[in-house]
């Protein structure tokens, strides 16, 4: 991997996660009024489980996406 593609990507990759962050976070209280992902009255590992996942998921969507704006990005 080459250092321009490093520094565009640690650069991109965390401006995009944290938009597609608050972008699930707005839909999801616009969508329900409140955060569904998890309820109280489940128990922690399962919250802490799914609260993991969700994050995990953006991340790889983050990084697909910011390979993909090198790509278009490096054809220009």
């Amino acid at each position: 991997m080459s250092s321009d593609y490093k520094s565009y990507f640690y650069s991109k990759f965390f401006l995009i996660y944290f938009i597609t962050l608050s972008l699930f976070i707005s839909v999801d209280i616009i969508e329900s009024g409140r955060i569904t992902l998890f309820s109280f009255g489940d128990s922690w590992k399962f919250i802490l489980y799914q609260v993991g996942s969700c994050l995990i998921s953006i991340g790889f969507f983050s990084a697909f996406l910011a390979t993909l704006l090198w790509k278009i990005k490096k054809v220009k």
